[in-house]
């Protein structure tokens, strides 16, 4: 399917990261590190490619590691789920399907429960909120006590925009979407969001769901905006609804014992490239949101603006019911904002 989203507004930061790079797949070189050779070739796997959030995400980090580390680190994407499915290339990375990941922190929820704290709805006000937590103090807490939990080693922070619906017909209410087939990602919290809703949530691969909408399987997907129109959905939905339900973060992922093998300077370089990466990628989301929109609307789609404190309100109660563990983040999270 086609890209259209091109990252316009980042060009000056990625013009060379962006373009995926087939090489070694070891992660340390065959000659011991002769002169102009890597020590540390990465694999970098990726379910999407250029012009998506989690991909730009990366090749701003590849570009800064090489960068920082004068090329002792090397970083080669796979994009387009090269290297398997998000759960594939987690559960195999501690024997190297690959080295490191950009995805989102939900993404981890199969490992621990303290992953869902990234798919709680309606916790943000907007993205000064959302900045402020994930890359403050708090934003850290969470992404050593989940990365510990689970396995991994996670850096840096991506806003992502908010998930909208997009759909085969018009919905305004928490009530239109009784009954409403919706593909899910294959992960509880998500799932449980659409069935508090009283929707009928469909686990699917992110691949198979333009097919889905085609057939009449699903009559929607949820996703941030300029991640929809990337994966071409506005070829089969007519309408998205700004729900704006989840704001989720992206960021990089390594296995954890991996991590803690490496010098320590390769590590600080992991850490303040994933930081650098987070931060351009995310001031160039805001704008990218605008230019989708606009070519949403151009094109003759209907954009659909909801009653989003009705929204939050009928999920007041959601994460004390559904994630009581989760209760202090929560409550924390909220009053940051």
């Amino acid at each position: 399917m086609k890209k259209r989203i091109l990252a316009v507004l980042m060009a000056s930061v990625m013009a060379a990261g962006l373009l995926s790079a087939c090489g070694s797949s070891d992660t340390a070189p065959a000659d011991d590190g002769a002169a102009g050779s890597p020590e540390y070739v990465w694999k970098c796997a990726l379910n999407s490619t250029e012009g998506d959030n989690a991909y730009d995400t990366a090749a701003a980090f590849k570009d800064k590691i090489e960068e920082l580390t004068d090329g002792r680190v090397q970083v080669d994407l796979y994009g387009g789920a090269q290297l398997g499915s998000t759960t594939e290339v987690l559960e195999g990375m501690s024997v190297g399907v690959a080295d490191i990941m950009c995805e989102s922190v939900g993404t981890l929820a199969p490992f621990t429960p303290l992953a869902n704290i990234d798919i709680m709805p309606y916790l943000y006000t907007g993205y000064d909120h959302f900045m402020d937590v994930w890359t403050g103090e708090l934003g850290n807490e969470i992404k050593e006590a989940v990365g510990e939990a689970a396995g991994f080693k996670l850096v840096g922070a991506t806003y992502r925009s908010p998930r909208i619906v997009t759909a085969t017909k018009e919905m305004k209410t928490v009530e239109d979407f009784a009954g409403f087939k919706l593909r899910a990602p294959n992960l509880e919290g998500y799932i449980k969001v659409w069935q508090w809703m009283g929707a009928a949530p469909t686990p699917l691969a992110i691949n198979e769901t333009y097919t889905a909408l085609q057939q009449g399987t699903v009559e929607g997907q949820e996703n941030p905006m300029v991640d929809s129109l990337n994966y071409s959905f506005d070829e089969v939905c007519d309408y998205w609804i700004k729900t704006n339900h989840i704001y989720s973060c992206n960021l990089m992922i390594m296995d954890r014992a991996y991590f803690d093998s490496l010098p320590e300077d390769i590590q600080n370089a992991v850490v303040e490239a994933a930081d650098y990466a987070g931060q351009v990628v995310s001031e160039a989301q805001q704008g990218r949101e605008e230019v989708a929109e606009q070519e949403l609307i151009d094109a003759g789609k209907t954009v659909i603006e909801v009653d989003n404190a009705a929204f939050a309100e009928h999920f007041k109660d959601y994460a004390a019911t559904e994630f009581p563990d989760l209760a202090d983040w929560v409550a924390r999270i909220v009053a940051a904002g």
